[in-house]
């Protein structure tokens, strides 16, 4: 079962809680398990116990700073290999190029303005969920290029063949009409009534196999979970 992004386990690592109190209880608005540490022992027990997404620690942290504590957080290979931000008030190239040396996966300033981290923290938790579902994934779409990678290997698929591709795939287990196909790949429903539409499925199901996608008379066609999982 996939994450809901609410379920997400977010730790803040900090000696004075009350510079980003405000932060905090905005995240904690928005997410169900928000977890809030001032002692380095206390952190670590948590973070080796149970699985954190994401980690935020203050780049002056006593007695060892971020630097320090994100070496040690590589150094123990937890599981969930947890996404690592550094926060500052310090807003200088220097402080930023220390904290993304030490390995954390990104630099922040957001004291002034607490929406910011919410802001940041919904556009990771996309990113995360997106990469997840790639990596259970035997093929991955890069609509960019065009391309449709399956089990690793590039596959180049006319445009069209592409779009028809991508829409089956995107709405898995959903059966899609000719008309259905042609008005949002071709935005033209006359394409419905040709043998366009066969044709690009038969040539998909070359490069991917027969049972990629499946056709039902009256209904149209469609990509099953159980090819795509």
């Amino acid at each position: 079962m996939p994450m809901n992004s609410e379920d997400y386990t977010i730790v803040f690592f900090d000696n004075s809680i009350n510079r980003i109190f405000k932060t905090i209880e905005l995240v904690k608005q928005n997410y169900n398990h928000v977890f809030v540490f001032n002692e380095e022992n206390d952190f670590f027990d948590f973070i080796e116990k149970e699985e954190s997404d994401v980690v935020f620690l203050n780049l002056d942290l006593s007695p060892n700073d971020a630097v320090i504590i994100t070496k040690e957080i590589k150094a123990r290979k937890l599981n969930n290999n947890p996404f690592i931000v550094i926060y500052s008030e310090k807003q200088d190239d220097f402080a930023q190029e220390i904290a993304l040396n030490s390995g954390a996966d990104a630099f922040i300033n957001f004291h002034l303005k607490p929406a910011v981290v919410l802001l940041f923290l919904k556009n990771l938790v996309k990113r995360r969920q997106t990469k997840l579902k790639q990596k259970n994934s035997d093929i991955i779409i890069d609509n960019e290029k065009y391309l449709i990678f399956n089990k690793g290997l590039p596959v180049q698929l006319p445009r069209k063949e592409f779009k028809v591709f991508e829409l089956l795939y995107n709405h898995p287990d959903k059966f899609f009409s000719k008309t259905d196909i042609a008005q949002q790949v071709w935005q033209d429903e006359s394409i419905a009534g040709k043998r366009t539409i066969d044709v690009h499925i038969y040539n998909i199901r070359c490069f991917f196999g027969k049972r990629i996608i499946q056709s039902q008379k009256g209904r149209g066609y469609r990509i099953t979970k159980k090819v795509i999982n």
